[in-house]
């Protein structure tokens, strides 16, 4: 099989997969996981990204989905012009810190 069709199949487990994580997230998380895990090692072999909407909604060590409140825990700190969003993964404990600056009118 030529490479670029299998980037394009590739393409297409990795949404499907990751379409399957989010609509099973409720009722067996990990089977989430499992789907988040296996898309990443698709990701890898081929280097390709995650779409830029999936990209912040799971753990980078652990896989799992953070949607609130099973996921994560999500805090918002600062005033003013920078704001940082805390996100902490409730299954591994790892803390991601996004700073985000808001346009003030």
């Amino acid at each position: 099989m030529k490479k670029y069709k299998q980037i394009d199949l590739a393409k297409q487990r990795i949404k499907i997969l990751l379409d399957y994580a989010l609509k099973y997230y409720k009722i067996n998380k990990q089977f989430s996981k499992n789907c988040v895990y296996h898309a990443y090692k698709i990701k890898t072999r081929f280097n390709l990204k995650f779409p830029k909407d999936f990209r912040s909604l799971y753990c980078k060590s652990c896989f799992n989905l953070l949607l609130p409140p099973d996921g994560a825990r999500i805090r918002i700190e600062g005033k003013g012009k920078k704001i940082k969003i805390i996100t902490t993964c409730l299954d591994c404990g790892r803390v991601i810190r996004k700073e985000v600056e808001r346009k003030i009118y």
